[in-house]
């Protein structure tokens, strides 16, 4: 293997690292709290579409 192989190598799993860090560091937004029901039709009751 090439050196800049494993260079860049190592720079792609520092930086996987680091989004899954951020994503995982960051608060959890529950978005039920911000959106109120008007009375529709929730998702699981909702007609499927015929194809």
């Amino acid at each position: 293997m090439s050196i800049w192989m494993v260079v860049t190598s190592v720079w792609v799993m520092f930086a996987i690292c680091v989004v899954l860090f951020v994503r995982g560091a960051s608060p959890h937004v529950q978005r039920s709290d911000e959106v109120r029901d008007d009375g529709g039709e929730a998702p699981a009751e909702m007609p499927r579409a015929k194809i």
